[in-house]
């Protein structure tokens, strides 16, 4: 027993090394500065429950309902501030909890307790973990993970009566964590089909479906709106590719922007074909262990059910026009919990030298990646480095400029941001960034680069048979008449609402 628990140690205390360094002094990156530094109706906890989760917090946010996140963030910022060390303190708790629970379920599966610990240090060193732990608005993702892998470690049970109730308000938990573990439905039903039987498989299937059920009413009821419009406006091919591509993150995290990747068919050629190895590495490598060991087709199932999860992310990646590696969390902690159940010997010294190895080469990159979210300077510098191209990194930099009095640098990266950005980007909307930074070069003394905005903004809302904001003709006005061009700006002013 005292070895088990020096192994269940150890990847704990990694990541303890890795992510608690920063939170002294940690800040608000990204939507952080949007969903966690103020609240409209603060100490109103139960609002989370019967309002759009970043409605309540002074948005519009339309499907998105994630009470419980929400909720234990709105309760810590009571008791705690709002500050961004409160808020990123719970997410490494909640990841440190991940750890844990990624070395319970898979020793409820039948894995080695140092094998379990090995799926853990893999887990926890992965370039991917902090996108999802060190945003503090990311929480959804871990808490998700959290139902999930509680879920794992219940279908490894045997069956029992109490075990189906468990497994319905698992999945609801889950679901109220974030919309798209809905997935869990299918891909607890298959694990349990495969651990324990067909019969075990449908009871599964219906305890899951009523969890799954009973969220889906409830969100329609709080939104009334569906979780299903992404797919009406991507393309089959489109989601295939996004799929196939993320899939690769598990093996070959891609080198580029890790956030801000702008998901492009024509340009994701390589990520396209590192998802396909993997795909046929991990099959490859489920059928010679299914040969060498029988019936214990671990990773088989692992990489089934890991597609499943996937799907949410496959169809959001062309939905919102960007691929964010965070998306690989929750799936790869189901792959290698799953997985690590091939083994339940004892591994060999060299199989652990060889873990041991690859956690220490990850660890520093993945460490020092955990830096870049001190603050919106330090993201985006970050991202934009990765890609000096992308146009959704350098348009979050130039507000972070803009945001540090460096106004003059951060409008002119801004406007060459809005020209090279490619439509259909929802997080870089042209239209929206155009407007935005026409009202921001303005106030910043910048008119000229406002009235070519805002007439940008007209002229193309024109084209499109759109109707631009209602006060953009007013900021034309202002902006010619600012320039000393009085005449042009009073026909302008005509037009002003």
């Amino acid at each position: 027993m005292p070895q088990t628990w020096r192994w269940t140690l150890i990847p704990i205390l990694i990541a303890l090394a890795l992510f608690a360094h920063a939170i002294p002094g940690a800040g608000f990156v990204a939507d952080d500065a949007f969903n966690l530094s103020e609240h409209a109706r603060h100490g109103d906890i139960a609002g989370e429950w019967f309002t759009p989760t970043y409605a309540h917090a002074g948005g519009a946010r339309g499907h998105i309902w994630r009470p419980i996140p929400a909720s234990i963030q709105h309760t810590a910022a009571i008791a705690f501030g709002r500050t961004g060390e409160v808020f990123r303190s719970i997410n490494l708790v909640v990841h440190l909890l991940n750890v844990w629970l990624i070395m319970l379920a898979a020793r409820r599966w039948g894995a080695h307790h140092k094998v379990a610990a090995m799926a853990a240090m893999l887990w926890t060193v992965h370039s991917s973990m902090p996108d999802a732990v060190c945003w503090s608005s990311d929480i959804y993702d871990l808490m998700a993970t959290t139902a999930m892998l509680t879920g794992i470690s219940l279908v490894g049970q045997a069956s029992s009566s109490r075990k189906w109730p468990l497994l319905a308000f698992t999945v609801l938990l889950a679901c109220l964590c974030k919309e798209s573990s809905l997935a869990l439905v299918p891909t607890l039903a298959i694990l349990a089909a495969y651990r324990h039987g067909r019969k075990d498989g449908i009871w599964t299937g219906i305890a899951t479906a009523l969890g799954g059920g009973i969220y889906w009413l409830w969100h329609r009821l709080v939104t009334s709106q569906g979780y299903l419009d992404a797919l009406s406006e991507s393309t089959l091919a489109a989601i295939v590719d996004a799929w196939i591509m993320s899939f690769g993150w598990i093996l070959s995290p891609p080198s580029r922007a890790y956030m801000a990747h702008i998901f492009d068919r024509s340009l994701d050629t390589q990520e396209l074909w590192t998802g396909v190895a993997a795909l046929v590495l991990l099959f490859v490598c489920a059928a010679d262990l299914h040969r060498r060991y029988g019936r214990r087709a671990h990773m088989g199932a692992a990489v089934l059910c890991t597609g499943i999860l996937l799907i949410p992310a496959a169809i959001g990646i062309p939905f919102i026009g960007v691929a964010p590696l965070r998306y690989i969390y929750m799936p790869m902690a189901l792959f290698l919990t799953v997985s690590a159940a091939t083994w339940p010997d004892a591994p060999r010294k060299r199989g652990s030298f060889m873990v041991f190895l690859f956690c220490a080469l990850c660890a520093p990159t993945t460490a020092m990646r955990v830096s870049d979210f001190d603050n919106d300077l330090s993201l985006w510098s970050a991202e934009l480095s990765a890609e000096p191209q992308n146009p959704y990194a350098a348009g979050s930099l130039a507000r972070a400029l803009i945001a540090n009095n460096q106004a003059d640098e951060g409008i002119a990266m801004w406007s060459e941001a809005i020209e090279k950005a490619p439509s259909g980007i929802r997080v870089f909307d042209r239209a929206n960034e155009q407007w935005l930074l026409a009202q921001t070069a303005f106030m910043k003394g910048h008119p000229g680069t406002g009235l070519k905005q805002v007439t940008n903004l007209i002229d193309e809302a024109h084209q499109a048979g759109t109707t631009p904001p209602v006060m953009a003709h007013c900021l034309k006005a202002d902006s010619l008449d600012a320039l000393g061009r009085n005449d042009e700006a009073s026909v302008a002013a005509k037009l002003c609402r």
